[in-house]
C-alpha cells in the first residue's frame, strides 16, 4: 500500500419509495445514469440544472425488481442494486481485508427511513452486509480447515451509542449509571471498557448473537422512551488468525471489523431565538455533528500543507472517539449513504450527498496486523513490567495514589494483562469458558418461530423497521399477568411510562377464546380504542398498553394471521390518531396540503403523549396540548394550518405555543433528562435555564390576533376600529383600537378626500398612516404587551413593549406607495391587516388573586382530565379560504367562520355605494 494511503470507498444507494411518499403523490428527482454518478433535482426550481455527484458506487434500488417466491427482491432489469450485488461490491472487499489482517469499517449514513438498516442489516428474506459477512466468513474457515494447522477465531461485541451513553447489547447485567466508559489505550487507542466480546464458532452464534443484541436494543428503547433513530448501533467482529511458522511458534495476524448503522442524519430544525437554541443544544446529536466536524477537519488537514495546523475534534464525542482508527487511521474504510427518491426528501437527500462528497476525499492507511505470537506476549510482559515498577515509584513524576495518572496506569496494565491471557489461551479454552459461563442464556430464534406457529402471542411494532418484530410475548394457557414487575412477577414484563405493577390480564381459556382485562387505572388502547372493560382478543389486533408498548395479537389456531409486512408501526398509529379526530383531516379532500397535515399530526401525537407522561413521573407542572392555527389566525389569507403545542405550567399558571419543531427539539431534551432519572443520577433534574419542560415567563408569547378589513381605503375613507383580539382557541382576550387614516408622506392627515371609484386609486401616489392606539381588558397574566403588523409588501412593525392589561401604545407609522398598483388595490379591497398581539406574563405568584388572571386559554385547558393525553379537538380540520364577508381567526384550525360587523365609516360625507365586501 502506497504511502499516501487509500481513499475511504463511497457508495450511495436509492430505495423505492415508501407508503407516506406514495400517499403524497411524491415526485422522482433522483437519476443514476452510469453506476458511478448521482444527480439530484430541486423540485422548487424546475428550470435549475440538476446537482451532479460521483461516488464509486451509485446504486439504483428505487425499481426494476420481482419477488422471487422465496421473499428475495431480485433485478427485473439491469440496473437494478440487489442485496447480492451491494455485498459483491463492497461485502467482500470487507472480508478480503479482514481474511489479509487489516482493519476495516463499514458504516451506513443518511435519514431516519432512508434504507441504512436495510443495506446494513437487511432482512430475514433479504440479508444486508453484516449477516452476509458473517456468513461467509465462516465458510471461508471451513474450506480453509484442511489446508493447513491454521487457528482461526471469531468474537463479536455489540453496543448502542445514544445521548452520549454506551450500553453494550451483550450484557445480561443491567448497565452502569452513565453507561459505559470509553477509554484511551496509548497504543491501540481508543475502547469500551469491560465490553462483553464472545467467543463465536459458526455464523448461526453469531446470528444468535446480534438477534440478541437487536432485542436488547428493542426493550431498551421501549422501556426507556428512547428513540432508536437518534442511536448509532456498532458491530464489532474481531478476526485472528494463529499461523504455525516453519521454525515453530506461530504469527498472529488479526483484524477488527467494525460494521456501524448510524443514527439518522436528519438536521436540528431551528428552535426559535438563539438562547433556545443554546438551551436545547444538550439535545442535539452531539455524535453525529461532531462526526460532521471531524469529517470537515480531515478534508481540511488532507488538503493542508500544514496538516498539523488543522485540529480533528475526535473525543469531542463518543461515536468519533471510537471511529478515530476508521476515520483516520488505521483501517480501509467504506460508507453507504442512503438517499430517499422523493422531492419532499430534497433538502435531507441533498444534505447526505454533499456529506458523502466530502468523504469520499479522506484517506486512511491500513497495515497488515501481523507479528510473532511470542514476541507479542514478550512485548506485553515488558510493557506490564514497567507499569508495576511505575505504579511501585508512586506513578508519573510521583502521582498521588488516587490520582488520575494512577488509575490510568493500573487500567492499562489491567487492559494488557487481559490480551496476554487471551493469546496465551487456547481457542478451545475461551469457548468452553463462555459456555460455561453464558449457558443457554437466550431461546434460539428458530425456537421461538417454531413456538409461534403453535401458541398464541403479542408481537411488537416499533417506528424503526429492524426492531419491530423482535419481542415476542406468548400467552400461555390460563391467567397472564402483565406488569412492571414491581409487584407480583408478571409472565408479561412491560417497563416504562405509565405501565402499572398490575397492569392488565390476559386470560387464555382454550388457546382460541384470549381476552384482556385492564387493571383500574390501566392505559390500553386495543385497535386505537381505550378499553376499560374484558374485551376479547380478535386475530391481528393491535393493543398498546400504557404510552410506548405497541404490539399485535397473534393466535396460530385461527385462520388470517398477518406478518409486519402487512401490519406496521404507521398503520397502528394512524388508527389511534382515528380516536382525537385526525383521521377527518382527509375526508373527502386528499390533497396533499391535508396530506402532509395529517402525517405530521400522527407523527407528533405519541410524542406530545409522551411528554405529558414523562412530566408527569418527573413530577413536572406543566401540560402539553396539540392546537391548530389556521393561516387567517396568522396574518394569512391563505397557506397551510399550522401545528402548534400549547404548554400550560399549572404552577405558575403560564401558557406558551411552540411550533413543531421547537417541541421536538425539546422532547428529545426531556428524552434525555427522563433517561437520567431512569438510570437514578442524582442530577437528573436540570436547572430552570436547561430544563427542557421550562420556558421562562418572560418568554414573548402570541397573546391573539387581530383582523382588519380594508375596504374603506381603498374609496380613501378613514378607518378606526375596536377589534377584537381573538386567541388560537378562537376566544376574545381583549379589544385592540387602531385606525388608518389617509395622509401627506410627511404623515399630516387628510380627511373627507372620498373617491367614487376604487378604480381612481391606479397610477396615483398614495399615503397613509396606521395607528397602533389602545387595548383594553387582557388578561390580568400579561406582564408586557406590544403589537406587530406587516402590510402588503412592505417590512414588519413593531410598537415599543407596554405594561398593565389597558396598555396604550400610541404608536403612528406612515406607509407610502409610489403609484398604487392593481395587486395593491386587490389587496385593499379583498385583503386585511392582521394585527398581531405579543405578550409576556406574570407567575400566578406575580399577579392578584381572584383576578381575570385564569385566563380563557388556562380554563380551556382545564376542561381535559389532567392524566388524558392531550390531543386536537374532535372538530379540528386544515384551514379552509374563508368568505371574504365573514373572515375571521378561527378555534382550533376549525374552519367555521364567525361573523363579524363590517368596519365603520368614521365620516359625515356620504358613503360611498361600492363599500360591500365581495365574496
Amino acid at each position: 500500500m502506497s504511502d499516501s494511503g487509500e481513499n475511504v470507498v463511497v457508495a450511495v444507494r436509492v430505495r423505492p419509495f415508501n407508503d407516506r411518499e406514495k400517499q403524497r403523490n411524491a415526485q422522482l428527482i433522483i437519476d443514476m445514469p452510469d453506476g458511478k454518478s448521482t444527480s439530484i433535482r430541486d423540485p422548487n426550481a424546475s428550470k435549475d440544472e440538476p446537482k451532479w455527484f460521483t461516488f464509486d458506487y451509485s446504486y439504483w434500488s428505487n425499481d426494476g425488481y420481482k419477488t422471487l417466491s422465496n421473499g428475495y427482491l431480485s433485478p427485473d432489469k439491469g440496473h437494478y442494486a440487489d442485496q447480492k450485488r451491494v455485498f459483491e461490491d463492497l461485502g467482500k472487499g470487507v472480508l478480503d481485508n479482514a481474511w489479509n489482517g487489516y482493519n476495516c469499517s463499514l458504516f451506513a449514513y443518511g435519514q431516519t427511513g432512508s434504507g441504512k438498516s436495510y443495506s446494513i442489516v437487511g432482512t430475514k428474506k433479504n440479508k444486508g452486509i453484516i449477516p452476509l459477512v458473517c456468513e461467509e466468513l465462516f465458510n471461508r474457515i471451513e474450506s480453509n480447515k484442511d489446508a493447513g494447522n491454521t487457528e482461526y477465531q471469531v468474537t463479536i461485541s455489540m453496543l448502542e451509542i445514544y445521548c452520549e451513553r454506551v450500553r453494550d447489547l451483550l450484557s445480561n447485567e443491567p448497565p452502569p449509571k452513565g453507561g459505559l466508559k470509553v477509554r484511551e489505550h496509548p497504543k491501540t487507542g481508543f475502547y469500551v471498557e469491560n465490553l462483553t466480546t464472545v467467543p463465536v464458532n459458526s455464523y448461526k452464534e453469531i446470528e444468535k448473537k446480534v438477534n440478541e443484541g437487536t432485542r436488547n436494543r428493542t426493550i431498551a428503547a421501549t422501556n426507556m422512551n428512547a428513540t432508536s433513530s437518534r442511536a448509532h448501533t456498532i458491530v464489532k467482529i474481531q478476526f485472528v488468525q494463529k499461523i504455525p511458522k516453519a521454525g515453530g511458534g506461530t504469527t498472529t495476524k488479526s483484524s477488527e471489523v467494525n460494521l456501524v448503522d448510524l443514527a439518522g442524519s436528519e438536521r436540528q430544525k431551528d428552535a426559535g431565538s438563539e438562547g433556545d437554541r443554546l438551551k436545547e443544544g444538550i439535545v442535539i446529536n452531539k455524535s453525529l455533528s461532531t462526526l460532521g466536524r471531524v469529517i470537515k477537519a480531515l478534508h481540511e488537514q488532507q488538503a493542508s500543507k500544514k496538516k498539523s495546523s488543522v485540529q480533528v475534534p475526535y473525543r469531542d464525542s463518543v461515536l468519533t472517539s471510537l471511529l478515530k482508527t476508521a476515520l483516520g487511521g488505521n483501517s480501509k474504510t467504506i460508507m453507504i449513504a442512503a438517499i430517499s427518491p422523493a422531492d419532499i426528501n430534497y433538502e435531507e437527500s441533498l444534505s447526505t450527498l454533499r456529506f458523502a462528497d466530502r468523504v469520499k476525499s479522506i484517506k486512511t492507511k491500513a497495515v497488515v496486523n501481523e507479528s510473532a505470537t511470542e514476541r507479542m506476549i514478550r512485548e506485553l510482559k515488558e510493557e506490564n513490567a514497567r507499569l508495576q515498577d511505575q505504579i511501585r515509584r508512586g506513578g508519573i513524576d510521583g502521582s498521588a495514589p488516587g490520582s488520575e495518572d494512577m488509575e490510568n496506569l493500573k487500567r492499562q496494565l489491567e487492559e494488557n494483562q487481559k490480551e496476554m491471557e487471551k493469546l496465551e489461551q487456547t481457542w478451545q479454552q475461551r469457548l468452553a469458558e463462555e459456555q460455561s459461563k453464558r449457558g443457554s442464556v437466550s431461546e434460539d430464534r428458530s425456537e421461538i418461530d417454531k413456538k409461534r406457529k403453535e401458541v398464541p402471542h403479542l408481537w411488537n411494532l416499533n417506528e424503526d423497521p429492524a426492531l419491530t418484530d423482535m419481542i415476542v410475548h406468548f400467552i400461555s394457557k390460563g391467567d397472564n399477568l402483565v406488569g412492571n414487575g414491581n409487584g407480583a412477577h408478571p409472565q408479561i414484563l412491560l417497563k416504562g411510562m405509565s405501565i402499572l405493577p398490575d397492569h392488565a390480564t390476559i386470560s387464555n381459556k382454550d388457546d382460541k377464546t384470549i381476552k384482556l382485562t385492564p387493571s383500574s387505572g390501566a392505559e390500553i388502547l386495543v385497535n386505537g380504542q381505550q378499553i376499560n372493560q374484558t374485551t376479547e382478543l380478535n386475530q391481528n389486533d393491535r393493543i398498546l398498553f400504557g404510552g410506548n408498548h405497541l404490539y399485535v395479537f397473534a393466535n396460530p389456531k385461527k385462520k388470517g394471521v398477518k406478518n409486519c409486512d402487512q401490519i406496521t408501526f404507521d398503520l397502528a398509529q394512524r388508527e389511534i390518531a382515528k380516536t382525537v379526530g385526525i383521521s377527518g383531516l382527509t375526508s373527502g379532500k386528499k390533497s396533499t396540503t391535508n396530506l402532509i397535515l395529517e402525517e405530521d399530526l400522527i407523527k407528533l401525537l405519541p410524542n406530545v403523549y409522551r411528554a405529558n407522561q414523562m412530566a408527569k413521573e418527573l413530577k413536572k407542572s406543566v401540560k402539553f396540548e396539540i392546537v391548530l392555527m389556521a393561516p387567517e389566525m396568522r396574518g394569512l389569507s391563505d397557506g397551510l394550518t399550522e401545528i402548534l403545542v400549547k404548554v400550560h405550567n399549572t404552577a405558575e399558571d403560564t401558557t406558551f405555543m411552540w411550533d413543531k419543531n421547537r417541541f421536538m427539539n425539546r422532547y428529545y431534551g426531556m428524552q434525555e433528562m427522563f433517561q437520567n432519572y431512569v438510570d437514578g443520577d442524582a442530577d437528573y433534574n436540570l436547572p430552570p435555564d436547561r430544563d427542557p419542560f421550562y420556558e421562562p415567563p418572560n418568554s414573548s408569547i402570541v397573546l391573539g390576533t387581530a383582523t382588519m378589513f380594508l375596504q374603506s381605503l381603498a374609496y380613501m375613507v378613514e378607518i378606526e376600529e375596536q377589534l377584537p383580539i381573538i386567541d388560537v382557541n378562537g376566544i376574545d382576550v381583549g379589544v385592540l383600537t387602531v385606525a388608518i387614516v389617509p395622509c401627506s408622506p410627511s404623515g399630516k392627515e387628510i380627511l373627507g378626500e372620498y373617491i367614487e371609484s376604487t378604480n381612481e386609486l391606479i397610477g396615483r401616489n398614495l399615503s397613509f398612516k396606521v395607528k397602533t392606539l389602545t387595548a383594553m381588558g387582557l388578561p390580568r397574566r400579561v406582564d408586557t404587551s406590544w403589537i406587530s403588523y406587516k402590510f402588503f409588501d412592505k417590512e414588519n412593525v413593531e410598537t415599543t413593549h407596554h405594561n398593565g392589561i389597558n396598555p396604550s401604545y400610541a404608536h403612528e407609522h406612515v406607509f407610502t406607495y409610489r403609484p398604487v398598483t392593481q395587486e395593491l388595490l386587490k389587496y385593499f379591497t379583498d385583503g386585511a391587516l392582521t394585527f398581531t398581539v405579543w405578550a409576556t406574563q406574570k407567575t400566578k405568584e406575580g399577579r392578584p388573586v381572584g383576578a381575570r388572571g385564569q385566563s380563557a386559554i388556562a380554563a380551556h385547558a382545564a376542561r381535559r382530565p389532567s392524566d388524558t393525553p392531550a390531543a386536537p379537538s374532535q372538530e379540528a380540520a386544515p384551514a379552509k379560504k374563508l368568505s371574504k364577508k365573514k373572515k375571521s381567526t378561527v378555534s382550533d384550525g376549525s374552519t367555521t367562520p364567525k361573523p363579524r360587523k363590517k368596519n365603520s365609516v368614521k365620516s359625515k360625507k356620504r358613503t360611498p355605494s361600492a363599500t360591500k365586501s365581495t365574496s
